[in-house]
């Protein structure tokens, strides 16, 4: 063993004879005594205390123990010290060494030293190394988890633990996993790792799957494995990763329901659009009055889509609806009641109402009260069944009016557009003036 130390480069061999009165002193030190302590061999043999004087202070006790601990035992031990080297330099030994009693009541001490510094450098910085990747891991979010199949035993991090909502001190098992595992994803979860499996080497599968924490809390779980087999079919060990994606799901789901909306929203305004097109070309004799008359239409179309954009889907003040309206024809002999503000319209509703108003402005300058310099347009709130709010549009000081003898462009627009939504607009022609009573589902 001594000839293999030296020749191995493993480390130096070494006897130490220790007496019944204390006193100690190498028999043999081997010749790799030099390129391990910076000292020769020769001066360890002359004095044991030198390599003894090596071991740190602070390591010292360490080392006495032990050594005492084998002594009574009558044992082996093995334990790793720092050492200071005759050319000032700290190394990492191990020393592991066996005692054996002497008839003279003397110990042998067979032993062997070996450098260890680079190898626990080297774990050191592994070691650093994955604190550094756990802290990175950590920050995203990511769990890892094992499976050992052979050993049945089932690992996980306490990030994992926490995003299934169990206490750092669980037990885990397969079946304890596939528990938590929402009932209508188990059998998605099983197949993805079957697939995996049955490949010749194994292979990788990645899944989202919900669970259901003992809290009773409903969480999404992107799952991303590796499966390691010893034979085709035949898993031996499963490594991966584990992400909760809960709010990435919902907000998929929020932004499918917007999408929703929005093709409907969309579908509604083709439907107003052609709607547009075709009673605008009803009447109209030249082209310039067409494009005219269209184009005023349009025009109210979109300028009630801006306040639907701007509102971000919430509900629509009647009061910003009227204003945006109105605006093309001036607000000198429009009386709008303050309290119109409290009325609210969905942003569906908006354009519909928009179009809606702007006719009747339109109407009421061409035919009604805003036909002459006296008249005037009153709008205000009124009475309404529950569950909806009311507001009259009545005109006053114009002409006198003639009911119409077909529905004009209002009353299909009303047809089309606000009546499905659960609104509802009453016109009356009176002789004194044009009035409308529109009641539009409450906003809540």
């Amino acid at each position: 063993m001594r000839s293999v130390a030296d020749a191995t480069a493993l480390g130096m061999a070494f006897q130490i004879e220790a007496k019944a009165d204390g006193a100690r002193r190498f028999t043999f030190v081997g010749q790799r005594c030099l390129a391990v302590n910076g000292v020769p061999a020769e001066a360890a043999m002359a004095k044991a205390s030198t390599l003894y004087d090596m071991i740190l202070p602070e390591h010292r006790a360490a080392f006495d123990a032990a050594e005492a601990a084998a002594m009574a035992a009558m044992q082996p031990f093995d334990i790793e010290v720092a050492m200071r080297r005759a050319d000032g330099e700290v190394r990492w030994h191990r020393i592991a060494s066996m005692p054996r009693r002497q008839p003279d009541g003397a110990v042998l001490w067979d032993g062997l030293q070996i450098d260890v510094t680079d190898r626990r450098r080297m774990a050191a910085a592994l070691s650093e190394q994955r604190r550094r990747l756990e802290v990175a891991v950590e920050a995203t979010g990511l769990g890892f988890w094992e499976w050992d199949v052979a050993a049945r035993t089932v690992t996980w991090s306490d990030r994992n633990k926490a995003l299934y909502g169990l206490p750092l001190d669980a037990e885990l098992t397969v079946e304890r996993y596939l528990a938590l595992v929402d009932p209508e994803d188990v059998d998605s979860v099983r197949n993805a790792f079957l697939g995996a499996r049955d490949k010749p080497q194994g292979g990788d599968y990645s899944l989202e799957h919900r669970i259901v924490t003992p809290a009773g809390d409903l969480r999404w779980i992107l799952v991303n494995a590796r499966v390691a087999n010893d034979a085709p079919g035949k898993a031996r060990l499963v490594v991966g990763t584990s992400l909760d994606i809960t709010a990435r799901k919902a907000a998929e789901e929020r932004l499918k329901l917007q999408m929703g909306e929005l093709a409907h929203r969309a579908k509604n305004g083709i439907a107003i659009l052609m709607a547009i097109v075709s009673q605008t070309a009803r009447g109209q004799e030249t082209v310039e009055g067409f494009l005219e008359l269209i184009m005023a239409r349009l025009q109210a179309m979109s300028s009630s889509q801006d306040l639907v954009t701007a509102s971000g889907g919430q509900p629509i003040a009647l009061s910003d609806v009227v204003a945006r309206a109105l605006e093309p024809f001036g607000r000198t002999r429009v009386d709008v009641d303050p309290a119109i503000a409290e009325v609210t319209l969905r942003g569906e509703m908006a354009i519909g109402m928009g179009l809606l108003l702007h006719e009747m402005a339109t109407n009421a300058i061409k035919y009604g009260a805003l036909s002459n310099g006296r008249g005037r347009v009153t709008i205000a709130p009124e009475a309404a069944p529950e569950g909806h709010a009311g507001f009259a549009w009545r005109e006053s000081g114009g002409p006198e009016i003639v009911a119409p003898n077909a529905p004009g462009f209002g009353t299909r627009l009303l047809q089309m557009v606000l009546r499905p939504q659960g609104g509802a607009v009453q016109f009356s022609f009176q002789p004194d003036g044009f009035q409308a009573h529109v009641e539009i589902p409450t906003v809540r």
